[in-house]
């Protein structure tokens, strides 16, 4: 198997991402722009530092680096959102909550008129 070039995966990442390359670096934690072309130029660029720009990104290289899924696991750290709901079920949440909202608002409306 070819070693792979961590920084290489994270600068083709980062390439076709939604974000700009400058906002992925600010949202990492990280001052400049020049940091992210050091990294990316680093074949065995520590997951620690990966791991920072992979949850920004949401994107946390399963098919390039297999063991750095494993890396994140052990060492107690997200794989990001995992209660990222769709728009059904954000749905399905919001009626529940306005129904809970409803049925308490009528039950203390009760309450008031039985008060006075």
């Amino acid at each position: 198997m070819a070693e792979i070039h961590i920084g290489k995966a994270l600068h083709d990442a980062a390439l076709v991402h939604k974000m700009k390359i400058v906002d992925i670096v600010q949202a990492a934690g990280y001052t400049s722009q020049s940091t992210f072309y050091k990294h990316i130029g680093e074949p065995n660029l520590p997951f620690r530092t990966l791991y920072k720009y992979a949850k920004v990104m949401e994107y946390y290289f399963d098919s390039e680096i297999p063991e750095f899924k494993t890396w994140i696991v052990k060492n107690g750290l997200s794989l990001g959102s995992p209660n990222k709901l769709g728009y059904s079920e954000l749905e399905k949440e919001r009626d529940y909550w306005k129904d809970k909202y409803y049925a308490l608002l009528e039950r203390y409306n009760s309450l008031l008129e039985k008060r006075s």
